[in-house]
């Protein structure tokens, strides 16, 4: 093969190979060390605006296994970790954490008699009496079950600072996932106003 010839052909497969690398580039989730989410790591869940509270930890309900989100106001508190697990059809050993994409979020190695992970989901139960209409995001159930609600990961903003998290139901418009703060606790509930976050790798 004469060397133009091949520069040529080269130069032509970079054209058409670059963008979509670009592109699947943008569509991955990235942690606050520029690494991406992997399905096999735990994170921690902060706050992507600084000085804005800690991370998200899980509250117990006295209901058995059942346990709120709520998110520390202690900015040095990173909260409990957490998995992120792309559905089966899409899971692999190292399948990473893709924007938009349906995935499961679970509490992990969580220190309890029920479970050591808690999935998320939404209830209709509120932690405390009057708390609010809001459905709220519960982790664990109260019969020790898995509920396999699904959510996913989002930009949102002009200034991509950071990610929001969404649940969707049924198949349904996905709801974005927001704070609701009610006497001395702030619980992650459904809201209009989408909480912005980003990941923190769990370190042992």
């Amino acid at each position: 093969m004469k060397p133009i010839f091949f520069l040529l052909l080269l130069q032509q497969l970079l054209t058409i190979t670059l963008p979509c690398t670009a592109n699947n580039a943008t569509q991955l989730v990235y942690d606050t060390e520029g690494n991406v989410l992997s399905s096999q790591q735990n994170y921690y869940i902060l706050p992507a605006k600084r000085a804005s509270g800690g991370g998200l930890r899980a509250f117990p309900s006295g209901l058995r296994c059942l346990h709120f989100v709520f998110q520390e106001r202690n900015e040095a508190v990173l909260g409990t970790a957490l998995r992120f697990t792309p559905l089966p059809e899409h899971a692999s050993a190292t399948e990473p954490i893709r924007l938009s994409s349906d995935v499961w979020i679970e509490f992990h190695d969580f220190d309890s008699f029920c479970s050591d992970r808690l999935d998320w989901h939404l209830t209709n139960q509120v932690p405390e009496p009057s708390s609010g209409e809001p459905k709220h995001v519960a982790a664990g159930s109260e019969e020790g079950l898995r509920s396999f609600a699904v959510f996913r990961v989002e930009r949102h903003g002009a200034d991509l600072s950071g990610y929001k998290i969404v649940s969707c139901v049924d198949k349904g418009p996905c709801s974005d996932l927001g704070l609701h703060v009610y006497k001395d606790k702030t619980w992650l509930t459904v809201s209009n106003e989408p909480f912005m976050v980003v990941f923190r790798k769990e370190t042992l």
